[in-house]
């Protein structure tokens, strides 16, 4: 499907960012890896951004994950504006009642012609299910589209390769 000189496109959700900068050695943050290196092509907008630093400065979070500090926080927004592509319009094409929240995710891969929504969020990955409506809507709806989760994104991105 995609070639080294032909990267794939892809939306990652708010989490996958938190997880990238809590541990530097998890999928998450091989991910952004690959973003880096130019083997994928990651698409972000305003609004992704804005929420991924509101919840990367939680103080609950925070306190919780020592590893999230101002430096590694500023760290990982360097490096989107490096490597990212920012999707300035983003038509909304689609709506989902069960998570509005999630929406900006979708909106933001159909704009960007994207591949894959890389992301930990039950709603999104239930789009993916054939044994659902919701699901089996979206999958005909968006056949180019694929919602999968870190582990996974890394394991079909090898075979890919």
């Amino acid at each position: 499907m995609s070639q080294l000189n032909d990267p794939s496109k892809v939306v990652v959700d708010c989490m996958v960012f938190v997880q990238a900068v809590a541990n530097s050695k998890g999928p998450a943050a091989r991910i952004l890896d690959l973003v880096d290196s130019g083997k994928i092509t990651l698409y972000v907008s305003k609004a992704i951004l804005l929420e991924a630093r509101y919840v990367l400065n939680r103080p609950e979070l925070r306190a919780r994950i020592q590893t999230i500090t101002d430096v590694a926080v500023e760290a990982l927004f360097q490096r989107l504006n490096e490597s990212a592509i920012l999707v300035r319009q983003i038509p909304k094409r689609f709506t989902y009642p069960r998570d509005p929240k999630d929406e900006p995710y979708v909106n933001l891969a159909l704009a960007a012609g994207a591949t894959y929504i890389v992301s930990r969020d039950n709603d999104l990955l239930d789009l993916m299910r054939w044994d659902t409506e919701s699901g089996r809507e979206f999958q005909r709806q968006f056949r180019f589209l694929k919602i999968v989760d870190p582990v996974n994104f890394l394991e079909e991105i090898q075979q890919e390769r």
